[in-house]
């Protein structure tokens, strides 16, 4: 039989569950199933190393941190190396928030969400280390009322919002949790440092975009569009029928023992701190993402090692280590084969809406040769790529040669045909029932960058990826694995 209490204070088999966090994190050829190109795409884009216009939804600071690594070396392998990095800081983190607990360290270890981010090209494992040491300094400060520790949770959560833009959230919940009881200037400091963390992403948008504030409003309104409305299209991912799974995956993640910190006697002492988690897994839950319960995992770990007797964290060990494989399982497949024929890879709640269809080689690597031997028969042009709007971005993404001016999205070059420039708009309008001499309207939307050096007209090739492009005038000439390369057609 297994001796748990041997298991615990054993740092050779601590040793052993790191390096395999770090081999299967390094080895497998998943990188993220959400928001990749936001992070990968602009950190190639400012490293001088994408071939293609840059859209991108979030924050472009943590993509920006990251070029200078892929000047050194371009290879996405960095992401992976700084979320181990990330990771084992929260990993200590809550050892040294629980006074050097051993069933904390365990516990935060083995905890699913924490191997589920791991292979993540995502600003979400920094992110939640800042909103642990926030929490930690909220909670100190309301203990001792002493300022500093304020000034310190509020540039920590300014920081993590300036890389991760939902931290936003997050924040008013620690501002209501903590603060609904203290003076309002208190409130006031706090968001005044808030601030402060934030600088890095305002200045850069400051020189990106001459608006310092442009992707806080950006990614503020279409987060509250996303999560309360359903997201600008009408197929949204975040329907009804696929949260169902990652509610269940969410709610496992979580350690069992954290329901019983809402007890009448722990509630009494903590209960700021399980507001604040509360409220928090309430939104996670609304807009349910596996990758989102990271960010509240450590401080659930760090308040329930100091409820939880031996019993209880025997059972929990068990439980974790065994939804643990679970989750790690399509990545330990993915070192080798690709699953379901998807580029980035698929994770486990892939696996459970789609079930597994092994693929060899990785999906990826086909595309990348595909890619580079197109740009040699075919080099210094400029394609049009489809039939999807962002197939393009796959393509500049993974391809790292020299041979080809430019990725064109097949949605911009029908947009220039069609002569439209708007992609999506909503107006707000006030329709007064009175004869008021004024009406008021809002009205806001996305559309084509008026500054573009593009010349559509002289775009003679175009690659489909899995088909042909479909566009009128345009034939195929040449056929890879993957790619269809076609070419206008003289009429």
């Amino acid at each position: 039989m297994i001796n748990m209490e041997k298991i615990l204070y054993s740092k050779k088999a601590m040793f052993i569950i790191i390096a395999i966090l770090f081999i299967v994190t390094l080895f497998t050829n998943y990188y993220g199933s959400t928001d990749i190109g936001d992070y990968a795409d602009s950190a190639k884009y400012f490293a001088g190393d994408y071939s293609a216009k840059i859209r991108n939804s979030h924050s472009y600071l943590f993509g920006f941190i990251h070029a200078p690594l892929l000047k050194i070396y371009p290879n996405f392998i960095w992401f992976k190396i700084t979320s181990l990095i990330f990771i084992f800081g929260i990993i200590y983190s809550v050892y040294y928030m629980s006074n050097k607990n051993k069933k904390a360290l365990w516990l935060i270890l083995l905890s699913p969400a924490v191997w589920y981010m791991a292979p993540w090209i995502n600003p979400i494992q920094l992110a939640s280390l800042c909103l642990l040491w926030a929490w930690y300094f909220i909670y100190k400060y309301d203990k001792t009322d002493k300022l500093r520790y304020l000034i310190y949770s509020g540039i920590l959560v300014g920081f993590g919002w300036a890389v991760w833009n939902t931290i936003l959230f997050f924040g008013i919940f620690l501002t209501l949790a903590f603060l609904f009881n203290r003076k309002f200037s208190h409130m006031l400091y706090f968001w005044i440092f808030v601030f402060i963390g934030l600088l890095p992403n305002l200045i850069l948008d400051h020189f990106i975009f001459n608006f310092a504030f442009y992707t806080v409003i950006k990614t503020t309104l279409s987060n509250i569009l996303a999560t309360f409305l359903g997201g600008i299209y009408e197929n949204s991912k975040y329907s009804l029928s696929n949260k169902i799974i990652p509610l269940i995956l969410i709610i496992i993640t979580i350690p069992f023992s954290f329901w019983r910190l809402y007890g009448k006697n722990y509630l009494k002492e903590n209960y700021k701190s399980i507001i604040f988690i509360t409220l928090s897994i309430l939104l996670i839950l609304i807009n349910p993402q596996i990758r989102y319960i990271v960010a509240v995992i450590p401080i659930i770990v760090v308040l329930v090692s100091k409820e939880m007797n031996y019993g209880q964290f025997k059972k929990q060990l068990v439980i974790s280590a065994v939804i643990l494989l679970i989750f790690v399982f399509p990545y330990l497949i993915q070192i080798s084969y690709g699953i379901n024929g998807e580029v980035e890879g698929t994770d486990i709640r892939g696996v459970i809406q789609e079930g597994i269809n092994l693929n060899k080689p990785f999906v990826r690597t086909t595309i990348i040769e595909d890619m580079n031997n197109i740009s040699h028969i075919y080099p210094s042009k400029t394609f049009i790529i489809g039939n999807a709007a962002d197939d393009y971005a796959t393509l500049a993404r993974h391809y790292w040669g020299e041979n080809v001016v430019e990725f064109v999205s097949i949605q911009d070059y029908e947009l220039w045909k069609n002569n439209q420039s708007i992609l999506f708009e909503k107006e707000l309008r006030v329709k007064p029932n009175i004869a008021d001499r004024r009406v008021s309207w809002i009205s806001g939307g996305i559309g084509i960058n008026e500054i573009n050096s593009v010349n559509y007209s002289d775009i003679d090739y175009a690659i489909g990826i899995n088909e042909p492009v479909k566009l009128e005038g345009f034939s195929v000439i040449y056929k890879t694995n993957k790619l269809y390369v076609s070419r206008r057609v003289n009429l």
